[in-house]
């Protein structure tokens, strides 16, 4: 049985014949305007006008001179081949007709953002950078039919489009920590990605159950911090683990090569390490780092810990300061994830080393804002300084500002990015606060929930689709502080590709609408025939998988 999701699978075949001056031309089969995300200009050509065929003679020309729209050809080539079984041959000439043409625009178009003319003579792209010419190269891969008849040639709908992403940062967080994923498997949620029009792929890779990234500095971070010696056991006792080891890690080399392969296809990887909580394998790995020293184990149950990166000491700021100089040199992103959320302060509390740089620092009590609270935003602006030295900017997840509540306990650096998690709310009031705020909510945008995907209906799709990105709460200026969307797969009951995949599809079509499409144009029911049409893609190229399989990996 195929992945049943929400809608059946149908296909969408339009096959007709074209006569011109008494001669019969080869049959062709129409591709849709129906994708997502959904352009935000579509101009339909006049009822009648002929639209564009590829077939064996079609060329993609390019100027030879630009690298990078050139290395965009070769995907629009690929893709081509993938959909008709023909790949057009790539020339660097003007031509005058049956071609793709892809050229860098002489006028300001918007980052990300693309253009395209269809008519029966040409294709015509055109983009400001590479990002923006893969974005269109994805719509037209998306607009060709997805099933052709032996014999016929594909066709291009004429019109022209106007797009470009109503956010900056468009994103998907996959988490390497609680189960590993390989390479092949990073790279193949790249290409799903991609072809989405998100720009981020932000992997978390440090976690209390796993150290998955290679410092050459700290060698036991993964020689210790990338085992444990099980999971929780469904249904057991609390602490008891199953007893089937986890391991794996990411070599640098390795780590080059995904940010070398991302980046092929538009897409930017921003690395996490999460401190100064969520850190158990570190400790277990550099017990000196923590408040007790000790004795720590890589943990084997999920959940908030105590034991965190002791905030006091010299040494926890100099491991800091070498772990991201080390990932500096391999992720060129601008964003570096730190994390931040979820930091319990008892060992804080009652550390002699926490409590001394609480005195020295002058730390006092200010509302709902702790000492020790104010002590994570101090030790999270010396992480951040550590960035900003280098160019980097530094993402966070709320609970550095606010926590359940809705309260604001903290006080970290302006220059921060808070990634509000918790509720929508949580950016909201990051925003009101006058920081740049990213949109993840656990209920809209946690992709890894459980009882969510088991739901059936229209509450799997609309509990994503709902999520207001444009609160009206929030001013004219504070809304340009909400500066993206991203979607979330936590790994704790997520252990194999077919689960991942099966969490993931359909909802990314939502997602990349949130990300990408004017929000004052949602129409519900405008959406469900573009993501019928989208869950027919997953289909044909076999990424969707059958949910009882995709369970039996939970």
């Amino acid at each position: 049985m195929r992945f049943s999701g929400i809608f059946a699978i149908s296909t969408l075949i339009a096959a007709f014949t074209i006569s011109s001056c008494g001669n019969i031309e080869p049959s062709t089969s129409k591709g849709s305007l129906d994708f997502c995300p959904k352009p935000q200009e579509i101009t339909l050509a006049p009822e009648g006008s002929a639209d564009f065929i590829i077939s064996h003679k079609t060329v993609i020309s390019v100027s030879a001179q630009d690298k990078e729209f050139s290395d965009a050809a070769m995907h629009l080539s690929d893709f081509c081949l993938q959909a008709t079984n023909i790949r057009p041959k790539i020339v660097n000439k003007a031509v005058k007709s049956n071609a793709f043409v892809i050229e860098r625009s002489k006028e300001k178009i918007p980052e990300g953002g693309y253009r395209l003319k269809i008519d029966d003579k040409k294709v015509i792209l055109s983009a400001s950078s590479f990002t923006g010419a893969m974005n269109g190269i994805h719509s037209i891969f998306k607009m060709l039919p997805l099933v052709l008849p032996k014999g016929s040639f594909a066709a291009l709908p004429a019109c022209e489009i106007n797009d470009f992403p109503a956010f900056e940062y468009r994103a998907f967080m996959l988490d390497c920590g609680r189960h590993f994923f390989d390479i092949q498997t990073i790279k193949h949620v790249i290409d799903i990605i991609s072809i989405h029009n998100l720009n981020y792929f932000h992997w978390h890779l440090t976690e209390d159950q796993g150290w998955r990234a290679e410092i050459k500095k700290y060698p036991l971070l993964t020689e210790i911090g990338s085992h444990r010696a099980g999971s929780p056991k469904l249904g057991g006792a609390p602490g008891e683990h199953d007893g089937i080891p986890v391991s794996g890690y990411y070599t640098q080399e390795q780590m080059r090569e995904v940010v070398a392969y991302a980046a092929k296809k538009g897409i930017t990887v921003i690395p996490e390490v999460d401190l100064p909580g969520h850190m158990q394998a570190a400790l277990a790995s550099y017990p000196v780092l923590g408040c007790t020293e000790g004795p720590y184990e890589v943990a084997c149950r999920y959940g908030v810990l105590d034991d965190v990166l002791c905030a006091g000491k010299d040494n926890t700021l100099q491991f800091v300061k070498d772990v991201l100089d080390e990932l500096m040199d391999i992720f060129p992103s601008k964003y570096i994830h730190l994390g931040g959320d979820e930091c319990p302060k008892v060992r804080w509390e009652k550390c002699p080393h926490c409590q001394k740089k609480i005195k020295e620092l002058g730390l006092k009590a200010q509302g709902k804002k702790t000492a020790e609270e104010l002590l994570q935003s101090w030790f999270m602006d010396r992480a951040q300084e550590f960035l900003s030295d280098r160019g980097r900017e530094m993402i966070v997840w709320n609970d550095v500002l606010v926590d359940w509540s809705n309260t604001v306990v903290g006080a970290p650096s302006k220059s921060s990015v808070i990634a509000g998690w918790m509720r929508p709310v949580s950016s909201e009031i990051a925003a009101k606060e006058g920081y740049r705020a990213i949109l993840c909510p656990v209920g809209n945008l946690y992709f890894s929930n459980w009882e969510l995907n088991r739901k059936k209906g229209e509450d799997y799709i609309r509990s994503t689709y709902d999520l207001d990105v444009s609160p009206a709460s929030l001013s004219e200026e504070e809304k340009k502080n909400i500066i993206g969307v991203e979607a979330c797969i936590w790994a704790e009951r997520v252990s194999h590709p077919d689960s991942l995949l099966w969490r993931l599809l359909p909802r990314l079509s939502v997602l990349s609408e949130l990300q990408w499409s004017n929000p004052e144009t949602k129409d519900y029911q405008e959406f469900l025939p573009r993501l019928r049409r989208m869950t027919e893609l997953y289909d044909k190229e076999g990424w969707i998988w059958n949910e009882n399989a995709a369970q039996a990996w939970e």
